[in-house]
């Protein structure tokens, strides 16, 4: 029953570095996104409010042509 144990072993191992190189630069780049992110976000907060993207932002997209305010 041991020797079933080595070939899955070495199975999940491959699959963890092929994983693991595979996304590498994915993650690397998430990391910089977030790194940037915080280092800008409190200069930003400063000098502008910010702006709600959410439910607000896309009714004002999506308004009715037959509407009178714009």
């Amino acid at each position: 029953m041991s020797r079933n144990f080595v070939p899955a072993l070495l199975a999940i191992g491959v699959g963890v570095f092929t994983g693991y190189y595979t996304f590498q630069p994915t993650f690397q780049q998430l990391q910089y996104e977030k790194e940037h992110a915080q280092k800008t976000s409190p200069l930003s907060d400063t000098l502008a409010p910010k702006q709600d993207t959410g439910v607000a932002a896309n009714a004002k997209s999506h308004q009715d042509p037959k509407s009178t305010t714009q």
